[in-house]
Order: C-alpha cells, then sequence, then structure tokens
C-alpha cells in the first residue's frame, strides 16, 4: 500500500516555517514603523496568526536589530511582568560577542549561572525587577543599540491583574511603558504588543485609555482569496490529498472567513477522515462533513468563549444572548441589540461591548445588520447553545 504523507498542518501553537506563509506587506509597514522609532500594537481578530508573525518578524529581522519574542501570559503580577523583560533583555544581547563585556558584567552583579534559550537563572533574584530593567535599559541606550522586544499576550498580564483586584499594578505598568515611550534617551528600545483580545477596551475599563494612545497600530486582516489559495498549496505540497481548482474554491467559500487557523484546521480535518477512510480522493460532501466534524469538536473553538467570560465578565450574559440570538436567527440588527441591552440593564455601554465583538472577530456589522464574521464561530455558538430563550 502507498505511504500515506499526511498535510504540513499546526493547529496548535504559532506556526513558523513551511508551516507558515509570510505577508510581505505586513512586514514591509512593521518596519516603516520602527524606522520611525514607533512602539507597535498589532490590531486584530482573534486566531488571525499575530504570533506567528511576531515570531516572523523576529527570525527576519535586519541585522542591526537586537529582535527577541516572548509569550508573558503568565507573567501574573507586576514584578513577574518585569522579570520576563528582564530575562528578555539578558537572553537577547547575551547571544552575540559584541555585547560580552556589559553582559559579563551583569553575570557577575546577579550571579547568573545559566543563560538559557527560554529562561535564565540567577544566583542573586532582585526584589525589584522594574527597578533592575530600567537600569538595564539605560546601559543598553548608552550601547547605541536598538532592541525590539517582542511581547505576546501583554493585555493578559493586565486582565490578569484588573481581575485579581490588582488594577494599581495594572496601571503603573501601563504608566511606566509609557514613560519609556516618552523618554528621548530611550528611543532605541522598542516594545511591540500583542493579545488574544482588546488592549484598548481593558484599558479603557480600568479608566486609562490614554496610556496607550501613542502606540502604532498595526491592523492584520484575514487573508486574501490569493493568499489562502498559496498557504493551501503550501501545506499539501507532495501530501496525499490534493486540491484540483474545483475543491479549493469550495474549501475556501466553507470557511469563509479566512485566517489560517481555520485553514488549518479544514484541512487537518479533512486529511484525517480521508486517511480513515483510504480515501485519497476528495469532493464537496467530504469538505462538509469535515467541517461539521471541525465544529463539533468544540475544543477547537471553546477559547472563544473563555476569553469572553474572562475580560468581559459581568457582561457576558448579554453578549451570549446577543451572539446565541444571531446564530439562531442568522442576524440581528441594532434595535433588536439595543432592545436586549434594556433587559440586561447593559444599554449605557452596548454599543462599545458590540464594537469590541466586531474587533474580535466574532461578528461584522453592514448597514446597523449584524452578523457573524466566521460560520465556524455560528456554528459552534448553536452547538452550545441549541435552544434560543
Amino acid at each position: 500500500m502507498k505511504k500515506w504523507i499526511h498535510p504540513k498542518t499546526k493547529t496548535g501553537d504559532a506556526v513558523t516555517g513551511e508551516y507558515y506563509l509570510r505577508r510581505q506587506k505586513i512586514n514591509d509597514l512593521f518596519w516603516s514603523y520602527i524606522e520611525k522609532r514607533s512602539d507597535v500594537l498589532f490590531v486584530a481578530p482573534r486566531r488571525i496568526g499575530k504570533s506567528s508573525i511576531m515570531k516572523d518578524l523576529v527570525a527576519s529581522a535586519p541585522k542591526n536589530y537586537y529582535c527577541i519574542y516572548k509569550n508573558i501570559e503568565g507573567a501574573t503580577t507586576k514584578n513577574l511582568f518585569y522579570k520576563r523583560i528582564f530575562e528578555m533583555l539578558i537572553q537577547r544581547l547575551s547571544w552575540t560577542k559584541k555585547n560580552i563585556a556589559f553582559v559579563t558584567s551583569w553575570i557577575s552583579k546577579y550571579d547568573i549561572k545559566k543563560i538559557g534559550k527560554d529562561s535564565i537563572e540567577l544566583g542573586k533574584s532582585p526584589k525589584v525587577y522594574q527597578k533592575e530593567v530600567f537600569g538595564l535599559l539605560n546601559e543598553v541606550a548608552k550601547e547605541g543599540l536598538i532592541v525590539i522586544l517582542f511581547i505576546d499576550e501583554f493585555v493578559e498580564v493586565i486582565l490578569n491583574l484588573r481581575n485579581k483586584g490588582n488594577t494599581e499594578d495594572a496601571i503603573s505598568i501601563l504608566h511606566e511603558l509609557r514613560e519609556i515611550r516618552h523618554n528621548s534617551d530611550l528611543k532605541n528600545i522598542i516594545f511591540v504588543y500583542a493579545g488574544s483580545i482588546g488592549l484598548h477596551y481593558i484599558v479603557k475599563e480600568i479608566g486609562r485609555p490614554k496610556l496607550i494612545n501613542d502606540l502604532e497600530p498595526l491592523n492584520i486582516d484575514p487573508l486574501t482569496i490569493p493568499e489562502a489559495k498559496q498557504l493551501i498549496n503550501r501545506l499539501t505540497k507532495g501530501a496525499t490529498i490534493q486540491y484540483d481548482k474545483k475543491n479549493q474554491e469550495y474549501l475556501i467559500n466553507k470557511i469563509e472567513h479566512l485566517i489560517p487557523y481555520f485553514i488549518q484546521l479544514m484541512i487537518a480535518e479533512i486529511n484525517v477522515i480521508a486517511f480513515k477512510n483510504d480515501s485519497e480522493n476528495i469532493n464537496t460532501d467530504l469538505i462538509d462533513i469535515a467541517f461539521t466534524s471541525a465544529t463539533k469538536n468544540t475544543a477547537n473553538f471553546d477559547d472563544w468563549v473563555k476569553r469572553l467570560k474572562d475580560y468581559l465578565k459581568t457582561n457576558y450574559s448579554f453578549i451570549n444572548h446577543i451572539l446565541t440570538y444571531c446564530a439562531h436567527k442568522g442576524k440581528i440588527n441594532i434595535q433588536e441589540i439595543y432592545d436586549s441591552a434594556v433587559e440586561y440593564e447593559k444599554n449605557e455601554n452596548y454599543k462599545e461591548l458590540i464594537d469590541e465583538l466586531v474587533k474580535d472577530g466574532y461578528l461584522y456589522e453592514k448597514n446597523n445588520v449584524y452578523q457573524f464574521l466566521s460560520p465556524f464561530i455560528k456554528n459552534y455558538w448553536l452547538y452550545k447553545n441549541p435552544i434560543l430563550k
């Protein structure tokens, strides 16, 4: 029997290498912001590939930039946040011989026993990492180096602090980062932020929207149809399951909201079903079956609910009602939303909440009528909420 060759799909962590489709215009726009020494905030719906883009930017950075990426979601306190920044600085600058002189002084000062890819081992741990970070940043600035820190899931840190009642620490971090941005001596220290939820919403909720209004927003759109086709071809190159023009177009129309995660998910699901059935040929019926199967595997989409519960908190019941109504009826207009807002006592901030659903990739709006952006998320909401109350 001919050996089955599976596609190069990856639906968990951020993708790199052959799994990743570079979108050069995004990269070019990003570096144009960096040339202006702007701190950047990636703005995009969920699962669109922000982490993958950040990792690609680090990997393809010009030689004169010192870049490092880190997911800091686990930083649940202010001190842990700065500990992550501290580690990033030492890790990145220790990788090149050019910086060995002043990195050696840090090794002595903190009794650094090991510098690994993901962490460092200190003999002397500072009590207040924020002070140490500011000291390191000033040392780096004196060396004339351009350092770019790619901070993934930064929003989670602010959210965690808020949820634990440490709002003042969240505000303090935002103030201090803004202070770095406005310090002319630190103009070559650049922070790039991303997260799975809207930073603007959280910062506005804690009453400090001005603290991030100087960040340069970089919007990431879904893939174009040509880009989606290119990704499909890349993932299935040499694989047993191949897509002719008809099946490729049907798959793209089925997914509709063309983000890399959904494309990877469908290609993986189609491959599994075909593999189990020993069928090397696919058709539109198989694509439909794979779509239903992927939707019913709620682990693929449960995070969409968790995120809303985490950052919308007491507003979640209202939002869930809106999404459930929209899933059952196919759409919901602004008057129906307002009527529900009155019922849930959310009429004062309902528009702001609905706008957040649009920004995070749940809904889209046209002429004051809202519909699900993705058939996947719509069907998932129907599956989880089979009864419209």
